[in-house]
């Protein structure tokens, strides 16, 4: 039996010795374009570790250790919010359906006011017809000042004082 393994291993060895000297060959011929090539893309290499570091950080074991009582209390929360929120919709929408207040409403049009440009001309003409009756109505008090009347403080002459104490 040790003969047996004995001759296994040898042909192995025999058969291996040749292919990895050319496999060493191989490697000592391309090593140069290899170093070469790898000092070329360093930068390239470099942000694709940068990148697969982010990407599979969220999955790193102790991170996950660390937020996973607050993920479970947040997720929990959201579930109950969630069948909370769906119960209350279903109540309402029963009972706005069984009081028959979920129905369209239709609002109905304003009656339309006078303006306040109608209700000056009307008071302007009830104004002409109570001095039109009246006996002691001369012409000159009937003709209207044309323009428009100034009021508030614009209409004031302001006084200045022409001697200071100062």
């Amino acid at each position: 039996m040790a003969d047996v393994r004995f001759i296994i291993f040898a042909t192995l060895h025999i058969i291996w010795w040749p292919v990895s000297q050319i496999i060493r060959a191989v490697v000592f011929l391309v090593s140069p374009i290899w170093l070469l090539l790898s000092f070329i893309l360093l930068p390239f290499i470099h942000l694709g570790h940068t990148i697969i570091n982010v990407v599979t950080f969220p999955f790193s074991i102790t991170w996950l250790d660390r937020i996973e009582t607050v993920y479970v209390f947040l997720g929990t929360a959201g579930l109950i919010g969630c069948m909370t929120g769906a119960l209350v919709f279903i109540i309402f929408k029963f009972v706005s359906s069984t009081l028959n207040i979920d129905s369209t409403i239709v609002p109905q049009p304003q009656r339309q006011g006078r303006t306040t440009a109608d209700y000056r001309a009307a008071w302007r003409e009830k104004k002409e017809e109570q001095m039109d009756h009246s006996p002691l109505s001369s012409p000159i008090v009937l003709r209207k000042v044309t323009g428009s009347r100034r009021r508030g403080l614009l209409s004031q002459a302001i006084i200045e004082e022409e001697d200071s104490d100062f």
